[in-house]
């Protein structure tokens, strides 16, 4: 019952439509298809659907492609998924949902899987949060000339429980960090004074070790993507993907970090992200 099951965002305004007002029961993903933790809630969404096709239609939404969904159900953030019945909103969340949550969601609605199913999918809850516990130890090196956005950023990770950061301001304090051992994850400021961001994501790069580190590296909220993209042609940065990372709260930039760690873990190879951290820190300096 998915129109978008195994494939892209949907990106037909008629296919949302139709998505919207269906009968029944339905869950719909709508994101972005650039954004990471976009397509892994649609990834989510797709293995639940496996559990309710005979109950529940499911829909992926491109919300650029598609903004009248952004003015009919007033996004705070993406990914959102939002459950309905007969087209009236049910249940909505916001940020990354595991299979767990979705499903136990949608069972309590329809009462439409199996105890062997239920079972499973505890199980594989079980060793998702043994996961989760072990990202949180993981180590990430913030590094930043600017002191503003350096705290911001440790206030969130401190306060989303991770318990390994380190910071580093210049080139020198960063490689030496490094050199000590190696992080689990970077964040990177490229705009550093010196063009010392550069000069550390090009160092990182001609190191067979060191370029597996997965980094996000942030960027200036008003310069368009092709500056960065001829910036870091030699350093391969973009081989996953051309866009800048917009996480507009910080559960999703949270979101974004806790995946990237849980990617690691898994082998999964590196993911590096352009990143315009500019809304979170400023969301993030209104709330204190």
């Amino acid at each position: 019952m998915s129109e978008t099951q195994g494939s892209v965002f949907s990106t037909s305004r008629e296919a949302y439509s139709r998505m919207k007002s269906s009968k029944g029961i339905s869950l719909l993903t709508f994101g972005v298809p650039w954004s990471v933790a976009c397509n892994i809630q649609k990834s989510i969404a797709d293995r639940v659907g496996l559990l309710f096709k005979k109950s529940v239609s499911f829909g992926s939404i491109d919300v650029d492609y598609v903004p009248v969904a952004k003015t009919e159900f007033d996004f705070r953030d993406l990914p959102t998924v939002v459950i309905l019945r007969d087209g009236i909103e049910l249940k909505r969340f916001y940020g990354v949902q595991s299979e767990e949550t979705l499903a136990s969601e949608l069972n309590a609605i329809t009462g439409d899987y199996s105890k062997d199913v239920r079972g499973e999918i505890v199980w594989e809850a079980m060793l998702d949060r043994e996961s989760e516990i072990a990202v949180l130890h993981k180590q990430i090196l913030v590094v930043d000339d600017d002191p503003d956005i350096t705290f911001c950023i440790i206030t969130i990770l401190k306060e989303a429980l991770f318990d390994n950061i380190l910071i580093a301001s210049s080139y020198e304090d960063a490689i030496n960090q490094i050199r000590r051992r190696l992080p689990n994850l970077i964040f990177l400021n490229v705009t550093m004074q010196n063009k010392e961001g550069n000069k550390i994501l090009l160092t990182l790069r001609k190191d067979n070790a060191w370029r597996k580190i997965p980094i996000l590296v942030s960027v200036g909220p008003l310069e368009p993507t092709r500056v960065y993209e001829d910036s870091f042609k030699e350093a391969t940065i973009l081989r996953h993907g051309k866009y800048v990372e917009h996480p507009s709260t910080r559960d999703s930039f949270v979101s974004l970090v806790r995946h990237m760690l849980l990617g690691q873990m898994k082998d999964a190879e590196s993911q590096s992200r352009l990143l315009n951290i500019e809304d979170v820190c400023s969301t993030e300096r209104t709330s204190m």
